[in-house]
Protein backbone atom coordinates (compact mmCIF):
# COMPACT_ATOMS: atom_id res chain seq x y z
CA UNK A 1 0.00 0.00 0.00
CA UNK A 2 1.22 3.46 -0.92
CA UNK A 3 2.61 5.76 1.88
CA UNK A 4 -0.05 7.73 3.53
CA UNK A 5 0.32 9.78 6.86
CA UNK A 6 -2.05 8.42 9.61
CA UNK A 7 -4.31 11.88 9.86
CA UNK A 8 -4.85 11.35 6.41
CA UNK A 9 -6.35 7.88 6.83
CA UNK A 10 -8.25 9.37 9.76
CA UNK A 11 -10.17 11.97 7.15
CA UNK A 12 -10.56 9.74 4.77
CA UNK A 13 -12.05 6.98 6.86
CA UNK A 14 -15.01 9.96 8.26
CA UNK A 15 -15.96 10.85 4.87
CA UNK A 16 -16.15 8.02 3.33
CA UNK A 17 -18.48 6.84 5.93
CA UNK A 18 -20.71 10.19 5.35
CA UNK A 19 -20.54 9.65 1.62
CA UNK A 20 -21.71 6.15 1.85
CA UNK A 21 -24.99 7.36 4.13
CA UNK A 22 -25.77 10.10 0.95
CA UNK A 23 -24.97 7.34 -1.48
CA UNK A 24 -26.83 4.97 -0.37
CA UNK A 25 -30.19 6.29 -2.17
CA UNK A 26 -28.54 5.78 -5.61
CA UNK A 27 -27.89 2.15 -7.09
CA UNK A 28 -25.80 3.38 -10.37
CA UNK A 29 -22.86 1.01 -10.51
CA UNK A 30 -19.12 1.73 -9.78
CA UNK A 31 -18.20 3.05 -13.44
CA UNK A 32 -21.47 3.72 -15.61
CA UNK A 33 -25.10 4.02 -15.09
CA UNK A 34 -27.61 2.52 -17.17
CA UNK A 35 -28.84 4.92 -20.46
CA UNK A 36 -32.60 5.33 -19.99
CA UNK A 37 -34.88 6.89 -23.09
CA UNK A 38 -36.43 10.27 -21.93
CA UNK A 39 -39.85 12.35 -22.90
CA UNK A 40 -38.83 15.53 -24.21
CA UNK A 41 -40.84 18.67 -23.40
CA UNK A 42 -40.79 22.08 -24.45
CA UNK A 43 -39.01 24.75 -22.04
CA UNK A 44 -42.71 26.60 -21.20
CA UNK A 45 -43.41 23.10 -19.70
CA UNK A 46 -45.95 22.02 -22.46
CA UNK A 47 -45.12 18.34 -23.69
CA UNK A 48 -44.05 18.12 -27.23
CA UNK A 49 -44.17 15.61 -29.88
CA UNK A 50 -41.41 12.74 -28.40
CA UNK A 51 -38.02 12.41 -30.68
CA UNK A 52 -34.84 10.56 -30.45
CA UNK A 53 -34.53 10.13 -26.38
CA UNK A 54 -32.12 12.23 -24.62
CA UNK A 55 -30.03 9.80 -22.07
CA UNK A 56 -28.04 11.42 -18.78
CA UNK A 57 -25.09 8.85 -17.81
CA UNK A 58 -23.95 7.99 -14.36
CA UNK A 59 -20.44 7.47 -13.68
CA UNK A 60 -18.34 6.44 -10.40
CA UNK A 61 -14.33 6.77 -9.73
CA UNK A 62 -12.65 3.46 -9.30
CA UNK A 63 -10.94 3.79 -5.98
CA UNK A 64 -6.75 3.27 -5.86
CA UNK A 65 -7.19 2.44 -1.90
CA UNK A 66 -8.16 -0.70 -0.99
CA UNK A 67 -9.74 1.22 1.95
CA UNK A 68 -12.24 3.46 0.00
CA UNK A 69 -15.24 2.68 -1.50
CA UNK A 70 -16.99 5.99 -2.18
CA UNK A 71 -14.60 8.78 -4.27
CA UNK A 72 -16.05 12.01 -3.95
CA UNK A 73 -15.57 14.42 -6.97
CA UNK A 74 -13.48 17.35 -6.27
CA UNK A 75 -12.50 19.16 -9.45
CA UNK A 76 -13.19 18.98 -12.85
CA UNK A 77 -11.16 20.14 -15.52
CA UNK A 78 -11.93 20.12 -19.36
CA UNK A 79 -8.90 19.15 -22.24
CA UNK A 80 -9.64 21.77 -25.20
CA UNK A 81 -8.71 19.50 -27.50
CA UNK A 82 -11.64 17.73 -26.06
CA UNK A 83 -9.85 14.49 -25.36
CA UNK A 84 -9.34 13.82 -21.90
CA UNK A 85 -10.93 15.03 -18.92
CA UNK A 86 -8.96 15.58 -15.71
CA UNK A 87 -11.09 14.26 -12.48
CA UNK A 88 -9.91 15.01 -8.75
CA UNK A 89 -11.17 12.75 -5.85
CA UNK A 90 -11.09 13.28 -2.17
CA UNK A 91 -8.59 10.51 -2.02
CA UNK A 92 -6.22 13.89 -3.02
CA UNK A 93 -5.74 11.48 -6.70
CA UNK A 94 -6.11 12.67 -9.94
CA UNK A 95 -7.63 9.96 -12.75
CA UNK A 96 -7.37 11.68 -16.64
CA UNK A 97 -10.09 10.09 -18.47
CA UNK A 98 -10.99 9.35 -22.01
CA UNK A 99 -13.58 12.20 -22.78
CA UNK A 100 -15.85 9.98 -24.86
CA UNK A 101 -16.06 7.00 -23.06
CA UNK A 102 -15.32 8.08 -18.90
CA UNK A 103 -12.57 5.35 -19.29
CA UNK A 104 -9.19 5.77 -16.93
CA UNK A 105 -6.57 6.12 -19.20
CA UNK A 106 -4.46 7.56 -16.07
CA UNK A 107 -3.40 8.02 -12.54
CA UNK A 108 -1.85 10.74 -11.66
CA UNK A 109 -0.17 11.43 -8.12
CA UNK A 110 -1.07 8.14 -6.64
CA UNK A 111 1.84 8.59 -4.50
CA UNK A 112 2.05 11.78 -2.70
CA UNK A 113 1.52 12.27 0.84
CA UNK A 114 3.42 14.54 3.64
CA UNK A 115 6.03 11.88 3.96
CA UNK A 116 6.92 10.85 0.56
CA UNK A 117 8.89 12.17 -1.96
CA UNK A 118 7.10 11.27 -4.86
CA UNK A 119 5.15 14.23 -6.65
CA UNK A 120 0.99 14.76 -5.90
CA UNK A 121 -1.12 16.08 -3.32
CA UNK A 122 -1.91 14.77 -0.06
CA UNK A 123 -4.97 16.71 0.87
CA UNK A 124 -7.81 17.80 -0.82
CA UNK A 125 -7.51 18.72 -4.62
CA UNK A 126 -9.96 21.79 -4.82
CA UNK A 127 -8.96 23.05 -8.38
CA UNK A 128 -7.75 21.65 -11.78
CA UNK A 129 -7.35 23.54 -15.40
CA UNK A 130 -6.04 23.18 -18.53
CA UNK A 131 -4.16 25.42 -20.29
CA UNK A 132 -5.72 26.50 -23.64
CA UNK A 133 -3.33 24.39 -25.82
CA UNK A 134 -4.65 21.60 -23.38
CA UNK A 135 -0.49 20.56 -23.36
CA UNK A 136 -0.48 21.61 -19.56
CA UNK A 137 -2.93 20.72 -16.42
CA UNK A 138 -2.58 22.51 -12.96
CA UNK A 139 -3.65 21.27 -9.75
CA UNK A 140 -4.18 22.94 -6.16
CA UNK A 141 -6.05 22.58 -3.01
CA UNK A 142 -5.66 22.57 0.63
CA UNK A 143 -2.03 21.06 0.76
CA UNK A 144 -1.03 24.36 -0.61
CA UNK A 145 0.89 22.86 -3.63
CA UNK A 146 0.31 23.82 -7.58
CA UNK A 147 1.53 20.77 -9.46
CA UNK A 148 2.10 21.65 -13.33
CA UNK A 149 1.44 18.02 -15.12
CA UNK A 150 3.21 17.88 -18.47
CA UNK A 151 0.57 16.36 -20.97
CA UNK A 152 3.67 15.56 -23.96
CA UNK A 153 5.54 13.63 -21.49
CA UNK A 154 2.22 11.43 -20.34
CA UNK A 155 1.47 13.76 -17.76
CA UNK A 156 4.73 13.75 -15.55
CA UNK A 157 5.41 16.75 -13.47
CA UNK A 158 6.90 19.64 -15.28
CA UNK A 159 6.74 21.70 -11.81
CA UNK A 160 5.71 22.10 -7.95
CA UNK A 161 5.10 25.01 -6.62
CA UNK A 162 4.38 24.66 -2.39
CA UNK A 163 4.51 27.21 0.24
CA UNK A 164 0.91 28.22 0.09
CA UNK A 165 -1.63 28.91 2.02
CA UNK A 166 -4.89 26.50 1.18
CA UNK A 167 -5.51 27.26 -2.46
CA UNK A 168 -9.46 27.47 -3.90
CA UNK A 169 -9.04 28.24 -7.38
CA UNK A 170 -6.22 28.12 -10.12
CA UNK A 171 -6.50 29.69 -13.50
CA UNK A 172 -4.52 30.19 -16.63
CA UNK A 173 -4.36 33.78 -18.84
CA UNK A 174 -5.35 32.67 -22.18
CA UNK A 175 -1.84 33.26 -23.36
CA UNK A 176 -1.08 30.59 -21.37
CA UNK A 177 1.95 32.51 -20.24
CA UNK A 178 0.48 33.22 -16.20
CA UNK A 179 -1.34 31.41 -13.78
CA UNK A 180 -3.59 32.94 -11.42
CA UNK A 181 -4.65 31.07 -8.19
CA UNK A 182 -6.63 32.44 -4.81
CA UNK A 183 -7.56 30.83 -1.54
CA UNK A 184 -7.40 31.65 1.93
CA UNK A 185 -5.39 34.13 1.89
CA UNK A 186 -5.85 38.20 0.93
CA UNK A 187 -2.99 37.68 -1.78
CA UNK A 188 -3.38 36.44 -5.33
CA UNK A 189 -0.94 34.26 -6.24
CA UNK A 190 0.17 35.11 -10.01
CA UNK A 191 2.99 32.40 -11.77
CA UNK A 192 4.77 32.89 -14.59
CA UNK A 193 8.26 31.94 -16.42
CA UNK A 194 9.93 34.55 -14.39
CA UNK A 195 8.42 34.62 -10.35
CA UNK A 196 9.97 37.52 -9.60
CA UNK A 197 8.71 39.79 -12.34
CA UNK A 198 5.09 38.78 -11.79
CA UNK A 199 2.90 41.67 -10.06
CA UNK A 200 2.12 41.40 -6.17
CA UNK A 201 -1.86 41.85 -6.11
CA UNK A 202 -3.61 41.83 -2.96
CA UNK A 203 -7.12 42.73 -1.96
CA UNK A 204 -8.87 43.40 1.80
CA UNK A 205 -10.89 40.06 1.17
CA UNK A 206 -8.65 37.22 3.24
CA UNK A 207 -11.12 34.61 2.28
CA UNK A 208 -10.57 34.33 -2.14
CA UNK A 209 -12.69 31.14 -3.83
CA UNK A 210 -12.54 31.80 -7.32
CA UNK A 211 -10.57 33.82 -9.65
CA UNK A 212 -11.30 34.14 -13.58
CA UNK A 213 -9.09 35.73 -16.60
CA UNK A 214 -11.12 38.16 -19.54
CA UNK A 215 -10.40 36.46 -22.72
CA UNK A 216 -7.73 39.23 -23.58
CA UNK A 217 -5.69 38.40 -20.41
CA UNK A 218 -5.71 42.24 -19.12
CA UNK A 219 -8.30 41.27 -16.40
CA UNK A 220 -8.23 39.05 -13.70
CA UNK A 221 -11.58 38.77 -11.55
CA UNK A 222 -11.17 37.35 -8.05
CA UNK A 223 -14.02 37.12 -5.27
CA UNK A 224 -14.74 34.88 -1.81
CA UNK A 225 -16.07 36.08 1.20
CA UNK A 226 -16.56 39.63 1.26
CA UNK A 227 -19.27 39.28 -1.28
CA UNK A 228 -17.10 41.89 -3.62
CA UNK A 229 -15.81 41.49 -7.31
CA UNK A 230 -12.11 42.55 -7.14
CA UNK A 231 -10.76 43.64 -10.97
CA UNK A 232 -6.95 44.04 -11.42
CA UNK A 233 -4.56 44.28 -14.65
CA UNK A 234 -2.62 40.95 -14.19
CA UNK A 235 0.59 42.56 -16.09
CA UNK A 236 0.62 45.34 -14.10
CA UNK A 237 -0.91 44.73 -10.88
CA UNK A 238 -2.66 47.78 -11.33
CA UNK A 239 -6.19 47.11 -8.93
CA UNK A 240 -9.08 48.35 -11.77
CA UNK A 241 -12.12 48.01 -9.11
CA UNK A 242 -14.24 46.82 -6.70
CA UNK A 243 -17.80 46.19 -6.24
CA UNK A 244 -20.00 44.51 -3.87
CA UNK A 245 -22.39 42.40 -6.30
CA UNK A 246 -23.46 39.45 -3.02
CA UNK A 247 -24.84 39.51 -0.06
CA UNK A 248 -22.38 36.57 0.76
CA UNK A 249 -19.79 34.67 -0.15
CA UNK A 250 -19.16 34.42 -4.12
CA UNK A 251 -17.80 30.81 -4.99
CA UNK A 252 -17.30 31.01 -8.81
CA UNK A 253 -17.26 33.46 -11.51
CA UNK A 254 -16.27 32.99 -15.40
CA UNK A 255 -16.38 35.62 -18.04
CA UNK A 256 -18.69 35.37 -20.88
CA UNK A 257 -16.22 34.43 -24.21
CA UNK A 258 -14.69 37.47 -26.07
CA UNK A 259 -16.71 39.86 -23.47
CA UNK A 260 -16.33 41.99 -21.03
CA UNK A 261 -19.38 40.68 -18.71
CA UNK A 262 -18.49 38.74 -15.60
CA UNK A 263 -21.33 36.50 -14.24
CA UNK A 264 -21.06 35.13 -10.65
CA UNK A 265 -22.82 33.02 -7.95
CA UNK A 266 -22.65 32.69 -4.83
CA UNK A 267 -23.95 31.43 -1.56
CA UNK A 268 -27.03 34.10 -1.48
CA UNK A 269 -28.66 31.81 -4.20
CA UNK A 270 -28.22 34.32 -6.78
CA UNK A 271 -26.63 34.43 -10.34
CA UNK A 272 -25.78 37.85 -11.73
CA UNK A 273 -24.06 39.08 -14.62
CA UNK A 274 -21.58 42.44 -14.37
CA UNK A 275 -20.30 44.42 -17.04
CA UNK A 276 -17.19 45.00 -15.96
CA UNK A 277 -16.26 47.79 -18.72
CA UNK A 278 -19.30 50.22 -17.71
CA UNK A 279 -19.13 48.75 -14.16
CA UNK A 280 -23.09 48.45 -14.22
CA UNK A 281 -24.96 45.19 -13.01
CA UNK A 282 -26.87 43.78 -16.22
CA UNK A 283 -28.63 41.39 -14.99
CA UNK A 284 -29.52 39.40 -11.39
CA UNK A 285 -31.59 36.32 -10.55
CA UNK A 286 -32.57 34.62 -7.69
CA UNK A 287 -32.20 30.67 -8.26
CA UNK A 288 -32.45 28.84 -5.35
CA UNK A 289 -32.97 29.43 -0.87
CA UNK A 290 -29.48 26.99 -0.80
CA UNK A 291 -25.77 28.15 -1.69
CA UNK A 292 -24.53 27.94 -4.51
CA UNK A 293 -20.99 26.89 -5.56
CA UNK A 294 -20.58 26.09 -9.27
CA UNK A 295 -20.83 27.79 -12.50
CA UNK A 296 -20.38 26.69 -16.37
CA UNK A 297 -21.01 28.66 -19.60
CA UNK A 298 -23.08 26.43 -21.70
CA UNK A 299 -23.17 29.07 -24.48
CA UNK A 300 -23.80 32.94 -25.18
CA UNK A 301 -27.80 32.17 -24.03
CA UNK A 302 -27.42 29.35 -21.30
CA UNK A 303 -25.95 29.00 -17.79
CA UNK A 304 -25.74 26.45 -15.80
CA UNK A 305 -25.51 26.35 -11.87
CA UNK A 306 -25.54 24.05 -8.86
CA UNK A 307 -24.79 23.48 -5.31
CA UNK A 308 -25.85 22.97 -1.72
CA UNK A 309 -29.73 22.07 -3.06
CA UNK A 310 -28.27 18.74 -5.12
CA UNK A 311 -30.05 20.42 -8.22
CA UNK A 312 -28.34 21.61 -11.47
CA UNK A 313 -30.50 25.42 -12.60
CA UNK A 314 -30.34 26.01 -15.84
CA UNK A 315 -30.62 29.63 -16.40
CA UNK A 316 -31.45 31.17 -20.10
CA UNK A 317 -30.34 35.33 -21.05
CA UNK A 318 -33.01 37.32 -22.78
CA UNK A 319 -31.15 39.19 -25.00
CA UNK A 320 -33.87 41.72 -25.43
CA UNK A 321 -33.98 42.94 -22.09
CA UNK A 322 -30.89 41.25 -20.45
CA UNK A 323 -32.75 39.50 -18.04
CA UNK A 324 -32.13 35.97 -16.93
CA UNK A 325 -34.76 33.55 -15.70
CA UNK A 326 -34.81 30.22 -14.52
CA UNK A 327 -35.43 27.51 -17.31
CA UNK A 328 -35.26 24.23 -16.13
CA UNK A 329 -33.52 21.87 -13.41
CA UNK A 330 -31.67 19.03 -13.30
CA UNK A 331 -32.23 16.49 -11.02
CA UNK A 332 -30.49 13.02 -9.99
CA UNK A 333 -27.78 14.02 -7.43
CA UNK A 334 -28.41 13.32 -3.75
CA UNK A 335 -25.49 15.25 -2.30
CA UNK A 336 -24.11 19.12 -3.08
CA UNK A 337 -23.03 19.98 -6.31
CA UNK A 338 -19.44 20.79 -6.64
CA UNK A 339 -18.08 20.80 -10.12
CA UNK A 340 -19.91 21.92 -13.26
CA UNK A 341 -18.12 22.09 -16.89
CA UNK A 342 -19.50 21.79 -20.58
CA UNK A 343 -17.51 19.75 -23.05
CA UNK A 344 -18.69 19.40 -26.69
CA UNK A 345 -22.17 20.14 -26.46
CA UNK A 346 -22.28 17.87 -22.75
CA UNK A 347 -22.40 19.07 -19.03
CA UNK A 348 -20.75 17.10 -16.92
CA UNK A 349 -21.42 17.10 -12.74
CA UNK A 350 -19.61 16.12 -10.11
CA UNK A 351 -20.28 15.91 -6.38
CA UNK A 352 -20.44 14.81 -2.36
CA UNK A 353 -22.63 12.00 -3.72
CA UNK A 354 -19.92 10.45 -5.62
CA UNK A 355 -21.03 10.19 -8.80
CA UNK A 356 -19.59 11.82 -11.71
CA UNK A 357 -22.46 13.35 -13.86
CA UNK A 358 -22.50 13.21 -17.87
CA UNK A 359 -26.24 15.16 -19.41
CA UNK A 360 -26.68 15.80 -23.26
CA UNK A 361 -27.41 19.87 -23.49
CA UNK A 362 -27.26 19.03 -27.70
CA UNK A 363 -31.37 20.41 -27.94
CA UNK A 364 -30.65 23.23 -25.79
CA UNK A 365 -28.06 25.14 -28.20
CA UNK A 366 -31.02 28.47 -28.89
CA UNK A 367 -33.76 29.59 -27.51
CA UNK A 368 -36.07 27.62 -29.30
CA UNK A 369 -34.81 24.19 -28.40
CA UNK A 370 -36.43 21.27 -26.40
CA UNK A 371 -35.43 19.83 -23.08
CA UNK A 372 -35.75 16.66 -21.59
CA UNK A 373 -37.62 15.14 -18.52
CA UNK A 374 -35.96 12.30 -17.33
CA UNK A 375 -37.58 9.78 -15.79
CA UNK A 376 -35.12 7.23 -13.70
CA UNK A 377 -33.72 8.51 -10.36
CA UNK A 378 -30.62 7.03 -11.12
CA UNK A 379 -29.72 8.52 -14.46
CA UNK A 380 -31.44 11.99 -13.13
CA UNK A 381 -33.98 14.27 -14.44
CA UNK A 382 -34.24 17.34 -16.23
CA UNK A 383 -37.94 19.44 -15.92
CA UNK A 384 -38.73 22.48 -16.39
CA UNK A 385 -39.28 25.34 -14.12
CA UNK A 386 -42.29 27.21 -13.78
CA UNK A 387 -42.04 31.23 -14.97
Amino acid sequence: MRDRSENRVQRRRALTLGVAVLASASSVCRHAGAERPSAVIQAGGGVAQERAPIVSRVFRLPPVDDEVEQVVVTAIAVDPRGEFLAVAGDDHVIRILNAETFDVVRVLGEGGSEKSTNPGHFDWIRTMAFDASGTRLVSAGNDGQMILWDRRRDFTVLQEIDSAPALACVRFAGSGKQIAAVGFDSQVFLIGKTVSSMPKLRCHCVDLRCCAYRDDGRMLAVAGRDGHIHLFDPLTGKTLNEKRLHSARIRDIAFMPNSNVLVSVGEDGEIMRFDTAGQTLLSRQRITSGRLFSLAIVDSHLLATAGSDDEIHLVRLNEDDQRLFPMATLSGHVGSISTLVVNNGTLISGGFDATLRRWDLAQMASPESKIALGNDADNGSLTPTPR
